[in-house]
């Protein structure tokens, strides 16, 4: 067997047995407080017809596909919040209170972007928030990643997500 078979059968193996150990009522349950937290944040920040009268950098998508986006991003990193918060191992309880601190101080920067940027046009305002929000997903994927390697896994998309948002916002500000 090659030694990259090797490493994806042991990658898989630890998947397997990682998601054994999850609670997936917890991951439900996360996953809808978390969409439902970014459901009422769209609501208060207003339309967002303001996004297609901006001048926009390059590889800016569509407005059609930021509601798809994070959709998914919201249930997947409400999943992944939901498994550590009802994980059960007293060895990574203090690594599971700090990721989820950090997390809910994520979420607050997170809840209030759309209104700074939407609502308000507060664009670099909206711009800090979400550098707040990479920081602060960079010490979640820590904390996380010592309880469950999936949710962490899933917290390196949503950071893959915010750096993307972040170069959008800025390119926003510089154009506009």
């Amino acid at each position: 067997m090659s030694y990259i078979k090797k490493i994806k059968r042991k990658i898989s193996c630890e998947v397997r047995s990682e998601l054994s150990r999850i609670n997936f009522r917890c991951v439900i349950i996360g996953a809808v407080i978390i969409l439902l937290c970014g459901v009422l944040s769209a609501i208060v920040a207003g339309p967002t017809t303001l996004y297609r009268e901006l001048e926009r950098p390059p590889l800016s998508p569509p407005a059609f596909l930021f509601p798809i986006v994070w959709t998914v991003l919201y249930i997947l990193i409400g999943g992944a919040t939901g498994a550590v918060t009802c994980s059960c191992e007293r060895s990574v309880e203090s690594e599971k209170y700090k990721g989820l601190l950090f997390f809910v101080i994520m979420m607050v920067f997170n809840f209030i972007w759309s209104p700074l940027f939407f609502g308000a046009g507060a664009f670099f305002a909206a711009f800090c928030a979400i550098i707040v929000m990479i920081i602060l997903t960079f010490f979640i994927i820590i904390f996380f990643s010592r309880i469950y390697k999936v949710a962490a896994a899933v917290m390196v998309l949503y950071l893959a997500w915010l750096f993307f948002a972040a170069y959008l916002n800025l390119g926003i500000i510089i154009l506009n």
